[in-house]
């Protein structure tokens, strides 16, 4: 040392000074932090039997070639290596190697940097990136499943690969017993715990703790929590994590303390996303159950709907033909008899509601196909079958959209039959876009009255709807005519529904009563075909004179 004060002085890190023979000449005090030995037990010791190469060689050859040769040279090598330390452990180390000289002899400052803390939060991060990959990985597996059983042995198998460590369950509710039972678990887990518990609500355990308050909890020695429900148990360490109203998954180890923050981070992610599947194929099953249901009632509702065409259609019809072989004996006996006009009207009213009854059942099914349609063009076709002569259509504007054409016609028909059977022959009924006539509603970009949904809407000028049935309008059998059957609005809101529209009732300017639909899907002009007659400027309202069209 005393021959090398200026290659030491002021250094911070682990120096040791090595002549041409590869031998130690001096060390300053650092080299005791990374070698374990004191500088004078270093002084005369072969360099190189220090250190060894964990790589392929290259680094141990490239300091064989600066001790053996360690000619001055312009630039310093850095080495990344490992110290076999005086307590016999490695410790890995990057050296940096520099050459001078010093009474006409060649010398090398090695320079010692211990990067045990830097190795081990590398290998800390690495860890941590493998965990996180192999956690998204074990998260989109998880995904594809669709049913619990399945997804609860996956996610039992996931918890070795995720957290490292083999001994996990599954427990699940059951709500009948009120106690939590063993489900899936690991081999390992068989293995060293054997039989599994249940855990019952009157019961003393963590794991039922921890799903009754639904907050995760670790346990890092078993044997000093009072609440353990083995005493027993070869288990030390307990990570219990619940999964919402399903269960709880119950991780553990042989040893205590056996978990980091680490893995109790990646463990609560894992029960969440468990927790997430649990509730997915719950719903999706929900769901199953509710389409069925549907099916059920669709194929209910086509029975029924299969009777009254077959099975009712035909006696009335034998009975309207009967009725008219009575009429005419009647009338040829010259007897006027008022009741058999009464059974006439009844056998109509029955016939209308048959009518009605069939046009409801097809229109409660969804749309399978739609095509862009004209209001202006589908409105005026509607309106030539509409018994009414005195009646006059007015379209204050155009709309084009996509729909189902024969049962959009039902919807108008519905309404213009029902403006006319309320609000007599001569009712005025105007059809347009919501908003102002001719503009953005009319090219299909929205509605002009801030409502932010395109539509359209269909108004009379009558009395409007009475107060006490305004909330039942849509309801089927609600009518204020006594000839009425109740169904007509009722097919137009289920016309509405199966488009995916929806539709209100308002009042129009007049008193008189309007429906907005809203929610339609509009096109653009020149999507619409030449047929359905759209060529007319939007703003030219179309009202025929005497009510033809």
């Amino acid at each position: 040392m005393e021959r090398f004060p200026e290659a030491l002085d002021g250094i911070p890190d682990a120096v040791l000074i090595v002549d041409g023979e590869g031998v130690v000449r001096a060390a300053n005090e650092r080299v005791e932090r990374v070698l374990g030995y004191a500088p004078d037990d270093l002084e005369g010791r072969d360099f190189e039997s220090l250190l060894f190469d964990p790589g392929d060689g290259a680094a141990g050859r490239e300091l064989h070639r600066y001790v053996v040769d360690p000619e001055p040279r312009s630039m310093s090598a850095s080495l990344d290596l490992c110290v076999r330390r005086a307590d016999g452990t490695d410790a890995p180390v990057t050296l940096s190697l520099g050459p001078f000289e010093k009474g006409g002899e060649t010398y090398l400052v090695v320079t010692l940097v211990d990067v045990r803390a830097e190795r081990a939060e590398q290998a800390e991060l690495h860890r941590r990136t493998q965990t996180l990959e192999a956690l998204h990985e074990a998260t989109q597996d998880l995904l594809k499943t669709t049913d619990r059983e399945v997804a609860a042995a996956a996610a039992v198998e996931y918890v070795e690969e995720v957290l490292g460590h083999p001994i996990a369950g599954i427990w699940l509710y059951d709500e009948e017993r009120d106690a939590l039972d063993p489900h899936v678990w690991t081999d390992a887990a068989d293995e060293v715990v054997g039989e599994h518990p249940v855990f019952a609500a009157d019961g003393r355990s963590i794991s039922w703790q921890v799903f009754d308050s639904g907050t995760p909890e670790y346990v890092a020695d078993t044997r000093s929590d009072p609440d353990r429900y083995n005493p027993d148990s070869p288990i030390r360490s307990e990570l219990v994590l619940p999964l919402g109203r399903y269960g709880i998954i119950n991780v553990g180890a042989t040893e205590p303390d056996a978990f980091d923050d680490s893995d109790l981070a990646v463990a609560r992610i894992w029960a969440a996303t468990v927790t997430m599947v649990f509730v997915r194929i719950e719903r999706e099953r929900q769901l199953r159950a509710r389409e069925d249901e549907v099916a059920r009632e669709r194929d209910r509702l086509e029975e029924f709907a299969s009777l009254v065409s077959h099975d009712l259609r035909s006696p009335l019809n034998v009975a309207a033909g009967n009725l008219d072989l009575v009429r005419d004996r009647l009338r040829a006996a010259d007897v006027e008899v008022d009741e058999v006009d009464a059974v006439a009207r009844a056998l109509d009213r029955m016939e209308a509601l048959v009518d009605d009854m069939l046009t409801l059942a097809r229109q409660g099914s969804g749309i399978d196909e739609t095509e862009p349609l004209s209001l202006r063009a589908v409105a005026e076709e509607s309106w030539e079958s509409v018994d009414a002569a005195a009646a006059a259509l007015v379209v204050a504007g155009d709309v084009r959209f996509r729909a189902d054409r024969s049962r959009f016609r039902q919807a108008l028909e519905n309404l213009f039959a029902n403006a006319v059977a309320h609000a007599g022959a001569d009712v005025r009924v105007e059809v347009g876009p919501l908003g102002d006539a001719g503009d953005a509603a009319n090219a299909g970009d929205g509605d002009a009255d801030g409502s932010g949904a395109p539509g359209f809407y269909v108004a009379d000028d009558g009395p409007g709807i009475p107060d006490d049935v305004r909330d039942q309008v849509f309801d089927a059998g609600v009518s204020t005519d006594p000839d009425g059957t109740g169904f007509g609005l009722k097919i137009v809101a289920e016309v509405a529904d199966a488009h995916g529209w929806s539709v209100a009732l308002g009042d129009a300017e007049t008193g008189g009563a309007r429906f907005e639909f809203r929610g339609i899907e509009t096109v653009d002009a020149d999507e619409v075909p030449e047929s359905e007659g759209v060529g007319a400027p939007d703003d030219d309202a179309s009202e025929p004179d005497d009510g033809e069209e």
